[in-house]
């Protein structure tokens, strides 16, 4: 009887062990970084589709900057603090993106450190690129990449600019050379519309 006993007494004993480790542990769900010192991942290797978002909590002792590695799309980015704390940033693959391990680099950006020299690193493996998407968003950039030779230009306007410049203008006439051409006689150079430089 005694026998039994103890051996109830040890399962309960393991078994209460364990919810204590498991609540401990995922009380705290970061993962590895490879510099604690300064940043905390929940995750630092993930995988994500083509034209997806992902949230991530992050935990930054210091204030922070953040650079991509080689990628191909516009679309891909992070939205962030750049403050020490803990936040969720979300990261976003785009549609377009034929780059298939996204690097984001988060560096040390604070007066309190003495180097900018500090980073760590969350690597995404992008999954299910669409090989349509990526040829018209290539088609699309070939368009305006040749905005730069447009017959049209000029001292005073340059299409590639002027479309570079103004989101309405990219979502009314994309890159067609001669509509915005048009539109900066007709109304731009009256709304002091800046066509000749970057802003």
């Amino acid at each position: 009887m005694k026998k039994g006993f103890k051996s109830i007494i040890s399962i309960i004993s393991i078994i209460m062990l364990t919810l204590v480790l498991s609540f401990s542990f995922s009380s705290k769900a970061y993962a590895y970084s490879e510099n604690m010192k300064y940043f905390d991942f929940e995750q630092t290797v993930l995988k994500m589709d083509a034209g997806t978002t992902r949230e991530l909590r992050v935990v930054s002792y210091y204030d922070y900057t953040y650079y991509l590695g080689p990628h191909t799309s516009a679309a891909t980015y992070m939205e962030c603090s750049f403050k020490s704390g803990t936040e969720k940033v979300v990261l976003h693959i785009g549609p377009d993106e034929t780059v298939k391990n996204v690097f984001f680099y988060f560096y040390v950006d604070d007066k309190r450190v003495g180097t900018t020299e500090e980073f760590a690193s969350i690597e995404v493996y992008v999954q299910k690129i669409d090989s349509e998407t990526v040829k018209n968003a290539q088609a699309h950039q070939a368009a305006i990449d040749a905005l730069k030779n447009y017959k049209g230009n000029t001292a005073e306007f340059n299409a590639m600019y002027y479309y570079y410049n103004y989101k309405d203008l990219q979502n009314a006439f994309g890159p067609d050379g001669d509509k915005l051409l048009n539109h900066y006689n007709t109304y731009g150079k009256n709304e002091h519309r800046v066509a000749n430089r970057r802003l």
